[in-house]
């Protein structure tokens, strides 16, 4: 076979290879944010944090979904958020879904809290074998600490070592807050 030859043949097999995978929505995941920003309200401070995540198909293309958010920010400002909702995936194409979540969310600032809600939409897809992306738009509706409702955008990207194990990068930037980090995720 000739260069040609096998560069049009990987071509081709690159779509089949990307809809062999399969989007998941049962996993568990953990992220650390080496950046952590909030500057707004009375804040303009930097810090670390992890996140801890989970998903959990409740029927058909309906899931249940918990987060938790812990940041540690100069002069000792704590930033904890708590988030239960659900949400649910539809296929637009082979590999390709668009995702709705929606729920309670608690943020901790301190010692000043506040419960809300959060909705969003995302897209979820393949972009190569094993590498997957995931981007779009989450609204969240509670006050703490002089940080204001807001809307963020979110931006993941993961590579699938399995069906399995993955490890990735995710961002979220809006309003008064930004958080980038490596995330791991164990889906069962």
């Amino acid at each position: 076979m000739n260069a040609k030859t096998l560069i049009c043949a990987a071509a081709l097999a690159l779509p089949l290879a990307a809809s062999a995978e399969q989007l998941s929505y049962r996993f568990v995941d953990v992220a650390h944010f080496p950046e952590a920003k909030i500057d707004g309200g009375r804040f303009d401070v930097d810090g670390d944090g992890i996140q801890l995540r989970g998903s959990l198909p409740v029927y058909q293309n309906i899931f249940a979904l918990a987060e938790y958010q812990d940041l540690s920010l100069d002069h000792g400002i704590d930033v904890t958020r708590f988030m239960v909702g659900a949400g649910g995936h539809w296929p637009l194409g082979q590999n390709l879904d668009i995702i709705a979540r929606g729920g309670v969310v608690h943020y901790e600032v301190d010692s000043d809290d506040d419960t809300g809600l959060f909705a969003g939409v995302r897209l979820r897809t393949f972009v190569a074998p094993k590498v997957e992306v995931e981007g779009g738009v989450e609204h969240v509706s509670a006050k703490a600490g002089g940080m204001d409702s807001d809307t963020y955008l979110i931006g993941e990207g993961r590579y699938n070592f399995n069906s399995q194990f993955s490890a990735g990068l995710l961002i979220t930037v809006g309003g008064d807050t930004r958080v980038f980090g490596a995330q791991g995720r164990f889906n069962f």
